[in-house]
């Protein structure tokens, strides 16, 4: 047998030694047809996971989900002490001399096949490559997230946080906070609907974050055992700071960078901050604006503000990142909030005009 078809093999017969290890809670599925199935979490019952935990030497650990009403469900196995195979274990992972080792998956159930025999996917993987770091995980506390939270009674609002966040859960990290109204809300808004506060005087939080996201936020983060990186991304400026004069439909910020609409939107980004820290909420990060392209070809009702690359790069340079840098805020800021199709051109767009200090250039802050 050559060396890569003795390493697969070997790697099969490694999995032989898996052992299952039932899930603190298992899910409670409910089927929609279609392959569509979810977990029903309710104030009686919940699934959760055992809480992480890295195995020893020579052990090894597997979550799996499966349309057929897996979720997270754990198995743990052993690596032989002296494996018969052409590979490793050092204590701190597998190695292989090719740096890479495969398995046979079996999608119909999710389960691993024990031979070599026509696998439906090969997964390979190579352990010395390494490429971005992963932030994390999470979701968007949007207005109709909330709305529908709130709504359960306490007890169900207590199990579904927790199977969130909690260390019982899937331990989400990362959370998205929509800067106003989103085309997830009941209602167009904004947080100063004054028309030419440019000096944002009226500026004030909605009900919205007020009753719900603000409560929502402090109980997920008093949950969670590990800090919650929260960021916000805004949908809409203001209606008069708009070229279309409505916080809804396509339109971009009046005036060009560097000008008082753009000033203003700018400080808009720090008084939003300045509230929810108010309430002890503090972000890690801001995104310049959701969906900067998708604006363009917004439906009517889609409340948002529209930049090509090069208007977003000039807003962030002129206007942004001397205000965010200013602030005594550590939040750092995000760009290219849209659909990944449009990368890597919209870096490059921005990146040739990234070098500018000592005016501004964006740095890493903060944790």
């Amino acid at each position: 047998m050559g060396g890569r078809g003795a390493a697969v093999l070997c790697w099969l017969l490694l999995l032989r030694a898996l052992r299952g290890a039932a899930g603190a809670r298992p899910c409670s599925p409910k089927f929609f047809g279609r392959d569509a199935m979810v977990c029903v979490c309710s104030a009686a019952y919940c699934d959760a996971v055992e809480p992480v935990v890295l195995p020893g030497a020579g052990g090894f650990v597997t979550y799996e989900s499966s349309k057929a009403g897996k979720r997270l469900q754990r198995s743990e196995g052993d690596l032989p002490a002296q494996p018969e195979c052409p590979g490793w274990w050092d204590g701190h992972g597998v190695g292989w001399p090719w740096g890479w080792l495969a398995m046979g998956w079996d999608g119909s159930e999710g389960t691993f096949r024990h031979s070599l025999s026509a696998p439906d996917v090969l997964l390979t993987l190579d352990v010395s490559a390494r490429f971005q770091r992963l932030k994390g995980f999470g979701g968007s506390l949007s207005d109709a997230a909330a709305l529908n939270i709130v709504a359960l009674p306490q007890p169900a609002q207590e199990e579904l946080l927790r199977s969130y966040f909690s260390d019982s859960g899937i331990e989400y990290n990362l959370i998205r906070v929509p800067m106003g109204c989103s085309d997830f809300s009941t209602r167009p808004y904004s947080y100063d609907d004054v028309p030419d506060d440019f000096e944002l005087r009226h500026f004030a939080l909605a009900e919205e974050d007020l009753e719900m996201k603000i409560p929502l936020l402090r109980r997920a983060i008093a949950m969670a055992k590990r800090p919650l990186s929260i960021y916000g991304s805004p949908w809409t400026a203001p209606a008069w700071m708009k070229s279309n004069g409505d916080i809804r439909g396509k339109g971009t910020l009046k005036g060009r960078a560097g000008g008082k609409y753009h000033r203003a939107w700018a400080n808009y980004f720090v008084r939003f901050l300045d509230e929810y820290a108010k309430h002890n909420i503090t972000f890690w990060a801001v995104t310049a604006q959701n969906e900067p392209i998708a604006a363009l070809f917004a439906h009517p009702l889609f409340p948002t503000v529209a930049f090509t690359a090069e208007q977003q790069r000039d807003f962030v340079v002129r206007d942004l990142g001397p205000v965010l840098q200013r602030s005594p805020h550590s939040a750092r800021l995000l760009i290219m909030d849209d659909q990944r199709i449009h990368l890597p051109g919209w870096a490059r767009a921005v990146r040739p005009r990234v070098p500018l200090r000592p005016q501004w250039a964006p740095v890493e802050r903060g944790g």
